[in-house]
């Protein structure tokens, strides 16, 4: 299967308004109508303008529904030559195994009081408490089952090694909360630049 590619070029006034920004981008497609895009070059065609500034791309991920688009939204600046736009940062992903999830979300004394609840009821469909009727949920759905004695096993293995695990409800949240402090001042910084830098908007002959 081959895709049909189209070239095309597209400019912007550059930040003097005298000369322009040159854009070279294609725009390919197949049987199945599915199409892809991108870009092949971009300059500044302007000496003044050249010799201030550099072409920089700020782009940002959001959610969008997959049917609404890509959720990508990508501006373009120029940027003064002593500056540059800050990557962007965003929360870390933690990828945890079912006992690093436990141990991230529950102190250990609420643990204990989970398996004391689980040993006491004996059947998933008897507990008391909120946090094991949640434990039981993240079990099975990883391991297909809700028995109660595997559960126990792996929250008394918990118990036993406790201090080994890096990811303690307080770690955590301590972790967040410098996590969101860089996340602003990097946002902050962002917009510096930004405040600095011109967008531009490529348009077609």
């Amino acid at each position: 299967m081959s895709w049909d590619r189209s070239e095309y070029t597209e400019f912007s006034l550059c930040a003097c308004g005298k000369g322009k920004v040159v854009r070279q981008a294609y725009i390919e497609d197949d049987d199945w109508i599915r199409t892809r895009s991108g870009i092949i070059s971009e300059e500044i065609c302007c000496n003044d303008c050249k010799e201030k500034f550099h072409i920089e791309h700020y782009t940002r991920h959001c959610f969008c529904l997959p049917w609404k688009g890509s959720g990508i939204i990508d501006r373009v600046y120029l940027v003064p030559n002593t500056l540059s736009i800050p990557s962007e940062l965003s929360e870390k992903k933690f990828h945890f195994s079912i006992e690093e999830k436990i141990v991230a979300g529950y102190s250990l004394e609420e643990i204990s009081a989970m398996k004391a609840d689980m040993i006491r009821s004996k059947y998933s469909t008897r507990l008391e408490r909120k946090s094991s009727q949640e434990i039981v949920a993240i079990y099975a759905k990883q391991n297909g089952t809700k028995r109660l004695e595997p559960i126990v096993k792996l929250l008394s293995n918990i118990e036993s090694q406790y201090n080994k695990y890096e990811w303690t409800p307080q770690r955590l949240e301590e972790f967040r909360r410098k996590e969101k402090m860089q996340i602003q001042e990097n946002q902050q910084a962002i917009d510096i630049v930004l405040s600095q830098s011109i967008e531009i908007n490529f348009r077609g002959t």
